[in-house]
């Protein structure tokens, strides 16, 4: 396809920019160290249709900023940049050199964080995008517990810490720890890729009220309303990622507020 020039760090999917743009997804990870495992896993499934792009830090917010700030905002302009998409402008799917974005961020706070911003930015500018599916993630588990052959994995401290208090604390499971996708090897970077079905979550727009959540986390004047939302969670809820899809409602109302 088409290639995109001047943007460090970039892997392109071969097939970006061209007839099969369609069929291409561009993971965004968070940090370099998560492009690593990303770039590994393309030897599973090849750089035709996979495109790699690492994000720095906090991406903006851009709900409550001048258009001339986001101008100026590098790695925002970057992200628009490789997906062919035009501020003010309606996105065009024929015209995307992407057809979906895959968010590749550690299962912690700030990796959910950062998965907000990145929903809050294509929300903002193209909620057309949301609607039409063009938004996943990749999850990777926290903690793997192993017993006898019997691999039972988690993606959530919360849902992990439920199955402990159920099952003797854990007693005669060898249990490993997952530090962040920076620990995650080459060889579990591929065997994550090869059972893609099993890491990919595709976000899900239901309704209008997904739009009025994502508004709510995110716009300044909204801070009341955050408030009251926070003081409703509920203690030991979670996002389950053993599903193949998440509502945008649900990603902000049990993974967002925590």
């Amino acid at each position: 396809g088409k290639r995109v020039m001047g943007i460090p760090k970039l892997e392109d999917a071969n097939d970006a920019g061209g007839t099969r743009s369609k069929e291409c997804t561009l993971i965004l990870t968070e940090g370099d160290s998560a492009k690593a495992l990303a770039v590994a896993g393309l030897a599973v499934v090849g750089r035709d249709h996979y495109g790699v792009f690492p994000l720095r830090g906090k991406l903006l917010n851009v709900r409550d900023v001048m258009q001339r700030q986001v101008a100026e905002n590098k790695e925002v302009m970057n992200i628009v940049k490789i997906l062919g998409l035009s501020f003010g402008q309606k996105a065009d799917f024929s015209k995307l050199r992407y057809g979906s974005v895959m968010i590749m961020a550690d299962q912690d706070y700030d990796g959910s964080h950062i998965k907000g911003l990145l929903i809050n930015l294509f929300h903002f500018w193209w909620p057309d995008l949301l609607k039409k599916g063009f938004i996943r993630e990749f999850v990777t588990p926290i903690v793997k517990a192993t017993k006898s052959g019997n691999t039972q994995t988690f993606f959530t401290q919360t849902e992990y810490e439920q199955w402990k208090s159920k099952n003797d604390n854990g007693r005669g499971w060898h249990i490993k720890y997952y530090k962040g996708l920076g620990t995650s090897t080459a060889a579990e970077a591929k065997e994550y890729f090869k059972a893609m079905d099993d890491h990919r979550l595709d976000f899900q727009w239901g309704s209008k009220k997904d739009g009025e959540l994502i508004d709510m986390a995110f716009s300044k004047s909204r801070a009341d309303d955050r408030k009251a939302w926070m003081n409703q969670y509920q203690e030991g809820t979670f996002v389950d990622h053993n599903q193949p899809t998440l509502s945008y409602k649900d990603f902000v109302n049990y993974e967002l507020v925590q």
